[in-house]
C-alpha cells in the first residue's frame, strides 16, 4: 500500500512538470493593436516605437515556443503598449500637419487680404 502511493505520486508530480499546453491566448491582441498602428500612420509619425512593439511581438513569439510563456505574456503587453504610443503618436503628427495647413491657408487668406487693402486704399 505504501508502494502504491508513493508511486502514484511519482506519476502526478512527473505530470505536474511535464510540458504545459500554452495558455489560448498568450499573444493577447497584440498583433491586432500593431496592426492598427501600422494604419494609423505609425510607419510615418512613430517609427522607433511600431520598431519597439514589432521586437516585443517577436520576441512573445520566441518566448511562447520556447514555452515561456508568462515571459511572452509580459511582452506581448509591452509590444501592445507601444503600438498604443504609436497610435497616439501618428494621430498627434496628423493632427499637427492639419494645423500647419490650416496656418499656412490662413496666411495665404491674410496676405490676399491685406493686398486687397491696399489696392483698395490705391484706387481711392
Amino acid at each position: 500500500k505504501i508502494h502504491a502511493s508513493i508511486v502514484v505520486s511519482i506519476a502526478l508530480l512527473l505530470a505536474a512538470c511535464g510540458p504545459t499546453r500554452p495558455p489560448p491566448d498568450v499573444l493577447g491582441n497584440a498583433p491586432q493593436r500593431l496592426a492598427s498602428a501600422r494604419t494609423a500612420g505609425a510607419p510615418t509619425y512613430a517609427p522607433l516605437e511600431l520598431q519597439f512593439a514589432e521586437d516585443k511581438l517577436r520576441q512573445a513569439r520566441a518566448a511562447s515556443q520556447d514555452g515561456e510563456y508568462e515571459e511572452a505574456g509580459n511582452l506581448a503587453a509591452e509590444s501592445s503598449v507601444s503600438s498604443e504610443l504609436a497610435i497616439a503618436k501618428a494621430k498627434l503628427g496628423k493632427l499637427r500637419e492639419s494645423v500647419d495647413g490650416l496656418k499656412q491657408e490662413n496666411a495665404e487668406i491674410e496676405r490676399v487680404l491685406a493686398a486687397s487693402k491696399d489696392s483698395y486704399g490705391e484706387s481711392r
